[in-house]
């Protein structure tokens, strides 16, 4: 990697010579080098190039060039090394006017006026969340044991044999091989049947639901969405000008009244069936047959949001809405996130065949697309059979770290939350027994370096719920008994201070 003081960009070609009757060229060019400096674009340290290249490439004469870095350098701005050359200074005559030294570009005096949209998301947005640097990042898979090695090798084959397509725009819909291996595996692992032209790969969940609601939907309908649901989902969802109607999750997930009590008009109802996020509730099977039975008789649609169905490690797997006896209606949409890595940037729909045309065309125009290289590296890890392989792997490692984290929680802070029995997915909910600031929580537990968002940062309309989120994927038990023991530090002091303690 290049250095920081080594120039990859001669940006002292952003010298502009003035028309005459201005000031001299070795005025202009002292002025805006002197700016190119204060400004930070001409790192402090780095070195300048030599009077000869900076005339060439400016097109005057290399005297004009050493008048200017000789001014430049007896106002302090750059020093000549024997030698070597010009380098900028370290420490700048604005310094000592500016606040503790500071350095960087000026203040901005620019007006900021945010849509109603871009204020929603600044709000809503943790950037903070689901980094490595972080213990217990909800829906952070094991990363630790990554099939490097693998993706390596199959990375390196396909540079070595790629065609120039491949560093074109790519296919419609995605990747031709790529959805081949996902009609495979959602047939044989999922009981989907579908053909690889109805698969729509994405980079994201999120551009699928962004995809959904402009082919399926117009400005002003109403999408019936789970509460506590997640907050980002919903900012897209609003951000195309659909109206949110929340329906309650309780812990066998939706219930069909409930959203024909609540959100009748709907004209999509947004689901995660197995594991929802952030509650954790996995309809029963009544539920989903009502559901089914509501968006056909009402002509809605269903986003089934599958998220989180390959990491089981007990009991039988629950068949996909998309697979169920009157699931013509629903729009299966899951990605790589989990089962691999989020860094993939790869997600995926499955839409009904007379749509095709449609999802393919607003993809074009919203630009929905995916990494080309990262979907030929799946493709091929998919075809392999690694796939299968690192999902049979993860699921004897994930219910041993589940089973770490429940154990430690219950011991340290069970009189606090309560901890749930898991059999399936990457994070736990801690519903708090008593009600508590978990914004606050949160906040003292990110010090702690403990990414634990509040159960209620979740919330559309709800106010019965408090707690914690919490991950276990991407940590080995004894950093999980590590995580637990400052999070139980942190939490008993909170109750101290706020006079909640037992």
């Amino acid at each position: 990697m290049a250095s920081a003081k080594q120039f990859n960009y001669p940006v002292w070609t952003m010298v502009v010579r003035e028309k005459s009757g201005g000031p001299t060229l070795q005025e202009q060019l002292f002025i805006q080098l002197r700016r190119l400096i204060v400004n930070g674009q001409l790192a402090r340290g780095a070195r300048l190039p030599a009077s000869r290249s900076m005339a060439t490439d400016l097109e005057i004469s290399r005297n004009t060039v050493n008048i200017a870095y000789d001014r430049l350098a007896a106002e302090g701005y750059i020093q000549r090394r024997p030698g070597s050359g010009f380098y900028v200074e370290e420490s700048l005559p604005e310094d000592s006017v500016r606040p503790g030294g500071e350095r960087g570009l000026p203040p901005s005096s620019l007006p900021v006026a945010l849509s109603a949209r871009g204020r929603e998301a600044s709000i809503r947005h943790w950037s903070w969340s689901r980094q490595d640097k972080f213990d217990l990042s909800p829906g952070m898979p094991a990363l630790d044991i990554f099939p490097y090695k693998q993706f390596g090798k199959i990375a390196a084959n396909y540079w070595r044999r790629f065609a120039v397509s491949d560093l074109g725009y790519g296919e419609g819909g995605g990747l031709a091989a790529l959805r081949q291996q996902l009609a495979i595996y959602l047939s044989e692992a999922r009981g989907i049947r579908c053909e690889a032209d109805q698969i729509i790969v994405v980079g994201s969940t999120l551009q699928a639901a962004n995809l959904v609601a402009h082919v399926l939907l117009d400005a002003g309908d109403v999408v019936g969405v789970e509460d506590p649901a997640y907050a980002t989902l919903l900012s897209t969802l609003r951000s195309a000008g659909l109206r949110l109607t929340p329906v309650p999750v309780h812990r066998d997930g939706l219930n069909a009244d409930d959203i024909a009590h609540r959100a009748a008009d709907a004209r999509m109802i947004l689901v995660s069936p197995i594991g929802q996020f952030p509650a954790g509730a996995t309809m029963s099977e009544p539920a989903i047959e009502r559901l089914l039975a509501w968006a056909n008789t009402s002509d809605s649609w269903i986003f089934e949001d599958d998220f989180n169905s390959e990491i089981r490690w007990r009991g039988t797997p629950l068949v996909p809405l998309a697979a169920r006896k009157g699931g013509e209606r629903v729009i299966h949409v899951s990605s790589f996130n989990r089962v691999l890595a989020p860094g993939l940037r790869l997600a995926y729909l499955v839409v009904p065949r007379e749509l095709i045309t449609a999802f393919t065309a607003v993809q074009d125009s919203l630009s929905c697309y995916a990494p080309l290289t990262h979907q030929h590296t799946v493709a091929d890890f998919m075809a392999s059979g690694e796939l299968a392989s690192h999902i049979r792997r993860t699921r004897a490692l994930y219910r041993d770290r589940a089973t770490a984290i429940m154990t430690a929680l219950k011991e340290k802070l069970g009189d606090v939350f309560d901890v749930p029995t898991l059999d399936a997915g990457l994070h736990l909910t801690l519903t708090a027994h008593e009600p508590l600031d978990d914004v606050e929580l949160s906040r003292l537990l990110r010090g702690a370096w403990i990414d634990t968002p509040p159960l209620s940062s979740y919330c559309v309309e709800r106010k019965d719920l408090f707690g914690l989120v919490a991950g276990f994927g991407n940590l080995s038990p004894e950093r999980l008994a590590a995580a637990v023991q400052r999070m139980e530090l942190v939490t008993r002091r909170f109750l101290e201070r706020t006079g909640k303690s037992s």
